[in-house]
């Protein structure tokens, strides 16, 4: 049944207000723009989802708070980055790179000449330079490993380079001198020493020459040294300006002297001896003399010997060590011929026949108290063990 109409509404009213009606349902129907979004927007939009992923809807305050944390984040990690390099990963590196240094330097002064390319001082370096942090530098030992290495290498050089004599030659590179000496005294040189001096050292054959040389009293170790002594050769720096040596070493260690000669002055004795005394009986006296006188040559008693003069044999053993007898006598009564000079024959190393030659007139030899003469340990016993 179709409803009647209003009379109250004009005509036409009811067709207007249904177009309308039908007019905005269309309106509400159609789809809203889309709203596109910034690419910072779909970035913070992502963000949100992830740290809120209930919540897709960012407003722009959150946003806004967002960045700056982010912001804020990243500068501190910048921060925190640049402080860990610059106070404690460059300082530690540096200090790594140093000791690095340091203990290359010590390996290659420890292992030097034929120890070089030794299998431990290349797998020492290896250690080194593959080395991470200071503590694992500083467990590294290069002492003991270098002194066994050395020990064994001079044992082997010792007994390979011993002369017929039983001795060895011990060169100190550092202090260019040479040392003669027994092989059981080098074995104990070797023993008690680590590689900080055993790397100085080497051991060779003695090559040895006699050298002759006229030298004073004050020199010959004022005429003491016998046949058979064993000497140090030192040089006296005082004798002109131009040289200066405070080297406080011997150049020369362990020469063997081999024969002395003095001047022949010293063989010619005149000589008296004269006891007088006086007896008195009432007004007499009685005066009374005992003289003895003796004259002789020592070197030309000994030609009449040679020739049969009279008999070598005793002659030979009256004048066995005379020189060495006279000054040891002269030592005893404190009283001697300081102008006596002596020629003296001397083992020495080939390399230093130069030095001994040409610094004739200012070497000093002395008598080491390790190897001193028997008068010398009497007279060191009886001040020491009384």
């Amino acid at each position: 049944m179709t409803k009647p109409k209003d009379p109250l509404f004009p005509r036409g009213f009811e067709e207007s207000n249904d177009l309308k009606n039908q007019f905005k349902e269309e309106i509400l129907q159609k789809p809203a723009k889309k709203d596109e979004l910034s690419p910072l927007k779909k970035l913070n939009h992502k963000i949100g989802v992830y740290l809120h992923p209930k919540s897709t809807k960012i407003t722009n305050e959150e946003q806004k708070r967002k960045i700056g944390i982010i912001i804020t984040t990243l500068i501190l990690i910048t921060l925190v980055i640049t402080s860990y390099y610059f106070l404690i990963y460059q300082p530690q590196q540096e200090e790594l790179s140093l000791m690095k240094t340091t203990k290359l330097n010590e390996l290659h002064e420890l292992y030097t000449g034929p120890l070089v390319t030794s299998a431990n001082a290349l797998e020492l370096e290896s250690k080194i330079t593959d080395a991470k942090s200071v503590g694992e530098l500083e467990n590294i030992n290069i002492m003991a490993p270098a002194s066994k290495d050395w020990k064994t290498f001079h044992k082997k050089s010792i007994h390979s380079g011993v002369d017929k004599f039983n001795r060895i030659m011990v060169i100190y590179s550092n202090e260019s001198k040479n040392v003669l000496m027994s092989i059981d005294d080098a074995i104990t040189i070797v023993n008690e020493n680590d590689a900080s001096t055993l790397s100085k050292i080497k051991f060779e054959t003695p090559n040895t020459v006699s050298v002759p040389i006229l030298v004073s009293r004050l020199q010959a170790g004022a005429g003491l040294i016998n046949v058979g002594s064993v000497v140090d050769v030192y040089l006296n720096s005082n004798y002109t300006e131009e040289i200066n040596i405070t080297n406080s070493t011997p150049h020369i260690s362990g020469c063997t002297v081999l024969s002395i000669m003095r001047y022949e002055e010293n063989g010619e004795i005149d000589s008296e001896y004269s006891k007088s005394g006086m007896k008195i009986k009432g007004n007499k006296t009685y005066p009374t003399e005992n003289t003895k006188a003796f004259s002789s040559n020592v070197l030309e008693l000994l030609k009449g010997s040679i020739i049969n003069g009279y008999s070598e044999k005793d002659t030979i053993k009256m004048l066995e060590d005379y020189g060495v007898k006279l000054s040891n006598y002269e030592r005893q009564i404190n009283l001697g011929d300081l102008d006596a000079q002596y020629m003296l024959l001397i083992e020495t190393p080939q390399d230093k026949v130069d030095f001994m030659i040409n610094n004739m007139d200012n070497i000093v030899l002395t008598i080491p108290t390790s190897k001193a003469p028997g008068w010398m340990e009497h007279e060191l016993s009886s001040t020491y063990n009384n």
